[in-house]
């Protein structure tokens, strides 16, 4: 794997993939001492959107050394991705929202914005939007 060859942008949506992933394993609700993980709940939409995104990012990207650069429909697919997440998150959040749930949300944020940063660099600049960040 080649980390470095991912732009900025990507590697804060690679990032939020992972605590989408892992948020979802963890409580989401907990009221009087019991709690609900993700999984047992919409957790599993949003693990599937960050396991759809991730695999969108690994087979669009120059991750693995075949020398890809994304092109404008993943970019917007990825954002459509992101954006789901970010909105289960806020519809989901309530009183008893435990960690899994707020890392979700903020993850689902962070991971809109990084989607969205690609998609504007290369609305842009096409050629600035392959560079990997230095």
């Amino acid at each position: 794997m080649n980390f470095s060859s991912l732009t900025t942008p990507q590697r804060i949506s690679a990032v939020s993939i992972l605590v989408v992933a892992l948020a979802a394993f963890l409580p989401w609700v907990s009221i009087f001492g019991v709690s609900v993980t993700g999984i047992q709940g919409d957790g599993v939409i949003t693990l599937g959107l960050a396991v759809a995104g991730g695999i969108l990012l690994a087979l669009t990207t120059d991750l693995f050394g075949r020398g890809k650069t994304a092109g404008r429909k993943s970019q917007i697919g990825m954002l459509v991705l992101s954006a789901l997440v970010a909105l289960i998150g806020f519809m989901d959040m309530n009183g008893a929202a435990a960690i899994g749930l707020y890392l979700t949300l903020f993850a689902g944020v962070a991971w809109v914005v990084g989607a969205g940063w690609q998609l504007s660099m290369s609305k842009d600049n096409p050629a600035r939007a392959e560079e990997p960040a230095a």
